[in-house]
């Protein structure tokens, strides 16, 4: 390594210590959703979590609604596969197209 220069191993094990995020929690969170939700799942896209929040991406009005409906049950049933209660609640996003 050059003298002044940091390791990118480095950088990542360092945000993820900040941040609280893991990879392995990632993936057993998207590997939890898709067993809980079975066919649903694909009506909703996972788009990250932050602070414990869960952001999820609806495919129709109908699918957020219903979503919102199941927010207190999936709570429950996703956290059930971490140490602690890590997700804290449930919430619809949408992707906005980017401005040109």
């Amino acid at each position: 390594m050059f003298k002044g220069w940091t390791d990118s191993k480095d950088i990542v094990r360092a945000w993820q210590f900040k941040t609280g995020a893991r990879s392995e929690r990632l993936a057993v969170l998207n590997a939890a959703w898709e067993k809980e939700m079975g066919h649903l799942a694909q009506h909703w896209k996972l788009q990250g979590v932050r602070r414990g929040i869960l952001y999820v991406i609806p495919k129709s009005p109908a699918a957020a609604l219903e979503l919102r409906m199941r927010i207190p049950t999936l709570l429950r049933s996703l956290n059930k596969y971490f140490k602690s209660a890590w997700i804290k609640d449930i919430k619809t996003s949408a992707l906005r197209p980017a401005r040109i």
